[in-house]
């Protein structure tokens, strides 16, 4: 026994696999465009991430370079030290400064984090300068007093002879 509507149920079932089948392949394709766009995405993350880290290294690095450029500028000025010492560690700190601009000028980026250090930099230039102009500064003062102190000593050692010599003449 055949069924009355076997034509339209057979052309229901033709209609109903033709939705299934593209139904299922727009959910396959639009399945391949979301993993595609995630794959894309973890990979831009991962860059993002991995520079975000580099910076993070560098700035930490910077900072504790600073600290201790700043530890080296405070015993210059706090310390007794020969000239040589000073011209040695002046030195020191400033290629310590030196190789730190060139580690700022290697990963400048258009977000500009090391702004900052760099001006940092640029100030302990200028501290590095000023401790050298007043060691000078203090140098010349110290050798012109050594002078006054000679010249005084020549001038009370010239006034007692012209003392004794107005005695003998009296």
């Amino acid at each position: 026994m055949k069924a009355l509507n076997r034509k339209e149920r057979k052309k229901a079932n033709w209609k109903f696999i033709a939705m299934f089948s593209t139904t299922m392949l727009l959910i396959f394709i639009c399945s391949f465009f979301v993993l595609r766009i995630a794959k894309e995405g973890v990979k831009v993350l991962e860059a993002k991430h991995a520079t975000y880290t580099k910076t993070f290294e560098n700035q930490a690095l910077i900072t504790f370079r600073i600290e201790e450029i700043i530890d080296m500028i405070y015993s210059l000025k706090q310390e007794s030290r020969t000239i040589n010492e000073q011209k040695n560690l002046q030195g020191i700190i400033s290629g310590i400064r030196l190789d730190l601009e060139n580690l700022i000028n290697e990963e400048s980026t258009s977000m500009k984090e090391f702004d900052l250090y760099s001006h940092l930099l640029e100030e302990v230039s200028m501290i590095q300068t000023s401790i050298d102009l007043f060691k000078e500064d203090e140098e010349s003062r110290l050798y012109s007093q050594r002078l006054l102190e000679r010249c005084r000593e020549k001038y009370r050692e010239d006034r007692l002879k012209e003392g004794k010599a107005e005695k003998k003449e009296e």
